[in-house]
């Protein structure tokens, strides 16, 4: 461990560390000005999760996007003649800063227990889903569900970021074979002096545990500041500029006169210049954690609310200039109030300037798997947080991938995840929308885990687990998605650095300035095949319907009628409405995939059209013209025969999948 911390010895040179303890670590989530410091006791953040340990060579791409991140861990252990599965442990002095595990009812029993300092009995021994419900020690807001709704508390994810300092050493078991986990940790040099968590200490704690606690349920407000109205032509800009001398923007706030539309949120930027040095540019709706939705959210440091305010108090501290830009890189005009709140800031060897950092790409490939940098920094300073705002063409699910975090040139990343999911706070998609201190997310696109398409943005918000670096920061996210289709990721990231510091994110006015991919869950004037009447079929088929399996785009109403025929012959007949007689173009819309067969189709029993519906992967078969019929009003049908097959088409070979009929 003695490499970690060679940068920390001139930190703490001629000076004497304060003591960690429960109560200073919670004093430290509170002061949030402090973020904006470097440490008084420095450390190394590390991250012990059940990430596929198949992950062993970042130039091996069949095992680098390895990913059975659950049953993982370190080694196991007899107690008591019982069997106890190591998932986290260190030598030396520390604290854990947060913990992450998805609920499920049947792992209720199982326990956690924490051994500190060597002994071999536990300081905490619970269990695990209870004290993550924040039923037992740490209580809300510390402990955290990401679902909205009251009482659903399995199958999503949660939180808990009170911290757990030891002296020594610590080891985390559990009872059974682990299921997924992260639990990140402060790691700190060997001479510092750590009071370990112990009932005691906890109990003389308890009214700084209430204090920071109803401070953590705060949303943060910009109450302050001189309010400009604002009306912003295409390619123009609006300049605030600070007192000179030391001081510190303590608060931002956007105001918009009509409702921004999508376009607005990415095409209006913020940029700031701090002592002459760039430091911050990006949209203001990751800036300030909304996306390109001005849906109501709140972090520890941002909120956006539902009158078209957007406000944001990081703490933006400078020596001698400071200055903030707002531009219209649209085509549109826009009204707006800007508010800059500054107070007093005392300048000193620890003091950081603020970075906002953006980086977008579309569209971006899903295939080959890839690891997406969003930021690489260098200089000394820390990482406290990003918002990830992904669009999607594909109902399937896009958060597969793991962050990867590289620490001062490491070659091997020091954190390695379980999902972009869990990185932000919840699991398996289980999730709508969210608002807490650490992790948020505003309402998405679309409801439900069955459908991700469209946008969504996820926040993180780092406080004891910011990264601390000294020379140099990676960050990366796996792209990892269950389709094969093209996406638009964009992220904006958050951290503080000490001046002289740089990153590979400049100013992107272009894609600023791009129009957004569209999107649409229907085909407007669709008749869904899977709502129509059956009127008759073969013994040969059978009859489902299927949503969100798709790997590149979605159904009409994300939903197809799913026909497995067994052989050539099968027979299907299906009711379709006609509000007014008439000649029309029957188009089908239908899908093609690697076991499907040859279909011909017909329209009230005359002749459309035979269609090949294999394709190597599944993917929608775009417009079918049938022809064009004389429909009678009321019920129409549409009839489908299997034929014969592709000679590529493997396993079943003669299966179809109808999505719907448009009439034109």
């Amino acid at each position: 461990m003695l490499s970690v911390f060679l940068g920390f010895a001139v930190a703490l040179s001629g000076r004497t560390a304060p003591t960690v303890t429960i109560g200073s670590l919670l004093k430290e989530m509170a002061d949030r000005s402090g973020i904006a410091r470097l440490p008084e006791v420095p450390y190394k953040q590390l991250q012990a999760t059940s990430y596929d340990r198949l992950k062993t060579d970042p130039n091996d791409s069949k095992t680098w996007f390895a990913n059975k991140d659950y049953e993982q861990f370190i080694r196991t252990e007899q107690r008591h003649g019982k069997t106890e599965w190591v998932v986290m442990e260190h030598e030396g002095p520390g604290a854990i800063t947060r913990i992450w595990t998805p609920l499920l009812s049947d792992k209720d029993k199982m326990l956690v227990r924490f051994y500190l300092d060597g002994s071999d009995e536990p300081v905490i021994e619970e269990p695990f889903n209870d004290l993550m419900r924040g039923k037992l020690e740490f209580k809300p807001p510390f402990a955290f569900i990401s679902w909205p709704e009251p009482g659903v508390t399995d199958g999503v994810g949660s939180d808990s970021y009170f911290p757990i300092p030891f002296a020594k050493s610590c080891r985390v078991t559990l009872s059974e074979v682990p299921f997924y986990y992260a639990f990140s940790y402060r790691a700190y040099p060997a001479d510092t002096h750590v009071e370990s968590f112990s009932p005691s200490a906890l109990a003389e704690a308890k009214s700084t545990v209430e204090a920071v606690g109803a401070d953590l349920d705060k949303q943060p407000a910009v109450t302050g500041g001189k309010d400009s109205e604002v009306n912003l032509g295409p390619g123009r800009e609006f300049v605030v500029r600070g007192p000179k001398g030391a001081h510190a923007l303590t608060g931002l706030k956007l105001t918009f006169a009509n409702k921004p539309d999508l376009q607005a949120l990415r095409s209006l930027v913020v940029s700031m210049t701090f002592d002459g040095e760039p430091t911050v540019w990006c949209p203001v709706g990751e800036f300030f954690g909304c996306g390109v939705h001005d849906h109501p959210v709140w972090d520890r440091f941002r909120a956006v609310d539902d009158k078209g305010t957007m406000a944001c108090v990081w703490p933006m501290p400078y020596e001698r200039t400071g200055e903030i830009r707002i531009h219209n890189y649209g085509s549109g005009r826009m009204r707006l109030r800007v508010a800059a709140q500054f107070g007093p800031w005392n300048w000193d060897s620890r003091s950081m300037h603020f970075h906002g950092s953006w980086r977008n790409q579309y569209p971006l490939a899903t295939r080959p798997m890839s690891d997406w940098n969003y930021l690489t920094a260098t200089g000394s300073g820390i990482y406290v947080g990003d918002t990830l705002t992904v669009f999607s063409p594909a109902a399937g699910w896009y958060g597969e991938g793991d962050e990867k975090v590289y620490q001062d040139g490491e070659a091997f990343p020091s954190h390695i995840g379980t999902g972009t999911e869990d990185y932000y706070g919840f699991a398996w998609g289980m999730a709508e929308h969210y608002s807490s201190a650490y992790v948020a997310m505003p309402t998405r696109d679309l409801k439900g885990r069955e459908n991700w398409m469209g946008y969504t943005t996820t926040s993180r918000i780092r406080g004891l687990d910011g990264i601390l670096f000294h020379k140099s920061l990676r960050f990366d996210m796996e792209v990892w998605d269950w389709a094969d289709c093209k996406v638009g990721y964009s992220a904006a990231t958050f951290w503080y650095a000490r001046p002289g510091a740089t990153s590979n994110r400049t100013a992107s006015p272009l894609d600023a300035a791009a129009a957004l991919p569209e999107w649409s869950i229907g085909i407007k004037g669709a008749i869904e095949c899977e709502s129509m009447k059956v009127l008759s079929k073969s013994d040969e088929i059978k009859i489902s319907t299927q949503s969100g399996a798709l790997t590149d785009g979605s159904w009409s109403n994300n939903m197809q009628l799913f026909l497995e025929s067994t052989q050539p012959g099968g027979k299907l007949a299906l009711a379709f409405p006609v509000a007014k007689a008439g000649r029309c173009h029957v188009i089908l819309y239908a899908t093609r995939s690697y076991d499907y067969g040859i279909v011909r189709f017909s329209i009230n029993g005359m002749f459309g059209k035979e269609v090949d519906l294999w394709s190597e992967k599944p993917v929608l078969s775009g417009p079918i013209d049938l022809g064009t019929f004389d429909l009678s009003m009321g019920d129409n049908v549409l009839s489908a025969a299997v034929t014969g097959t592709n000679p590529r088409s493997t396993g079943s070979r003669f299966y179809f999948g109808l999505d719907c009929v448009v009439l034109k």
